[in-house]
């Protein structure tokens, strides 16, 4: 833009009022901007506001605190831990604070017992799950202790053995509970052990000091309070479940409630990547579990079959946002996206998931994805203008009738495969040939036959349900007839995660949010019928 004075200005040698107060505020604002440049914390609220807040289970805090003093040093982030306990108290303190509006609670918890985490899940307090490590229950003794305990059942019917185990609200309590009950030894575990700490760590030190001669704990703990000293303080009599049937899985959860919900995700993909998180938990003696590859940014290619395009553009972005990444959809038609899979020689460019519109198409290329879960199916119909739709009840009538008919190109798209299949097959057999030379274009997917009925360019086509109904107003000008039950008239679509993806964690918290009850009853709205994949 060219300031020009008036001509009175140019006249007198004044500048004009207005130029004037155009370039007092050009001056503040510079000046505005140079003073958060040089006091950047000048953009934050407050400290509390930008701290992330982690309640993390006592047994557990040492691994946590030494990720967390490297992952600030890293990222220049604020993450502390602010409350220690066990397992139970601290996932119940969530779901207090969750159903209480707590307005600043935890925004990250970490418990060794993952059957809390998915509980908190199911309520709704607790958004996402990582996986970290694994640890196992065992009878420790003083270093230098004398004592045999080769069982579980040498332990709790020992006469005068002070023993101890924490609280049913700590995991290793629960755990410790479940093992005995198993084996037929809760009713002795309880009425011969001479305390109940709350937690592991208070346990523990119980038993350092002498006012125990055995407690129930984890190997890690025993590992912990070794390293923390120049000699060993305890050590391992016996396993508790020798079966390995049990053990305490540690995990983070992301709360539901947070202020920070991406810093909360990114640092349990730190704490949880095999470069980073885990050799920190296995130098505590934990089996860790590996997460994703760590990147601060990770980038995601997904191909996804253009009939989810109106269902999930939306949900995938939101995705993107909350968990810090990059994602590089492709909306298609699945013939295509099949032709680009096998093309593809760029690992970094294959993708990470692939949500196809038909099992044709995946099974084209299953060697390289992981096992499918069905997310749901769409039926074939005829979609004809509302002004066009008397006396068309099925594909016969169609052929009978002068309209301009639309199909899809059954090499670029499931669609088109199944609807020669269909018309190809009782009780439509023949029609097929008899339509493709009536039709007036063939295209690669079913919503660009939908934007031409709307446009007028076509009065019937054969499209997926779903082209039609995720649009109110394709509803308003195009009438929906249904075709007879067959084995063709339905596309089954399959997501599967590709097996060379270095973040099989993070596809698997997508399929998490395509399955949840706001994204599923847009799959429902817009005519797909949904079936809720089983777990991993």
């Amino acid at each position: 833009m060219t300031l020009r004075r008036s001509p009175s200005a140019a006249r007198t040698g004044q500048v004009p009022f207005a130029l004037v107060g155009m370039l007092s505020i050009i001056v503040m604002i510079l000046l505005i901007l140079m003073a958060l440049r040089l006091r950047p914390d000048a953009q934050r609220a407050s400290a509390d506001d930008t701290n992330l807040r982690v309640y993390c289970a006592s047994g557990i805090a040492k691994p946590v605190q030494e990720l967390i003093d490297d992952f600030n040093e890293r990222m220049g982030a604020r993450v502390e831990i602010v409350r220690t306990g066990g397992s139970g108290e601290l996932a119940g303190q969530v779901a207090t604070e969750f159903e209480s509006g707590v307005e600043r609670g935890a925004d990250l918890v970490v418990l060794a017992d993952d059957l809390l985490l998915e509980k908190g899940r199911d309520g709704e307090s607790i958004a996402e799950i990582f996986p970290a490590a694994i640890q196992r229950p065992v009878i420790a003794v003083a270093a230098d202790s004398q004592l045999e305990i080769d069982s579980l059942a040498d332990l709790v019917n020992r006469p005068g053995l002070n023993y101890g185990l924490t609280s049913n609200r700590a995991a290793i309590g629960k755990l410790a509970r479940e093992v005995a009950g198993r084996d037929g030894l809760l009713e002795p575990l309880e009425a011969n052990r001479k305390t109940d700490a709350e937690n592991v760590m208070t346990l523990a030190q119980a038993l350092v000091t002498g006012n125990l001669d055995a407690a129930i704990l984890w190997d890690t703990t025993v590992n912990q309070l070794n390293q923390a000293n120049q000699q060993p303080v305890l050590k391992i009599a016996a396993l508790v479940d020798p079966q390995d049937e049990f053990s305490g899985e540690v995990g983070l959860g992301v709360v539901s409630t947070t202020r920070h919900p991406t810093l909360a995700i990114q640092f349990a993909r730190y704490a949880t990547a095999p470069e980073t998180g885990n050799p920190t938990f296995r130098q505590f003696g934990f089996t860790a579990q590996p997460g994703d590859q760590w990147e601060e940014v990770p980038e995601i290619h997904l191909y996804l079959g253009s009939m989810f395009t109106p269902v999930l553009e939306q949900q995938v972005r939101e995705f993107a946002r909350r968990q810090g990444i990059n994602v590089y959809p492709r909306w298609e038609g699945c013939g295509k996206l099949v032709a680009s899979i096998n093309s593809i020689t760029d690992p970094d460019l294959f993708p990470d998931a692939f949500l196809a519109c038909d099992f044709r198409f995946l099974e084209q290329v299953q060697d390289r994805f992981e096992s499918p879960v069905t997310i749901s199916s769409n039926e074939i119909v005829m979609a004809v203008q509302r002004s066009q739709a008397e006396g068309i009840e099925s594909p016969q009538d169609l052929l009978a009738s002068d309209l301009r008919i639309g199909i899809c190109e059954p090499e670029q798209s499931a669609l088109g495969w199944l609807t020669r299949q269909l018309l190809s097959s009782p009780p439509y057999a023949g029609l097929y040939e008899q339509l493709e030379a009536r039709s007036a274009v063939t295209v690669d997917v079913g919503p660009t036959l939908v934007s031409q009925l709307l446009a007028g360019g076509l009065d019937a086509a054969l499209v997926y349900r779903s082209n039609v109904m995720a649009d109110p107003q394709s509803m308003q000008q195009i009438e929906i007839i249904s075709l007879a039950p067959s084995t063709h008239s339905r596309a089954v679509q399959p997501w599967a995660i590709s097996k060379g993806t270095k973040n099989r964690q993070l596809m698997q918290r997508l399929l998490e949010m395509i399955v949840r009850s706001d994204t599923i009853n847009r799959f429902e709205q817009a005519g797909f019928q949904v079936e809720t994949p089983e777990k991993d």
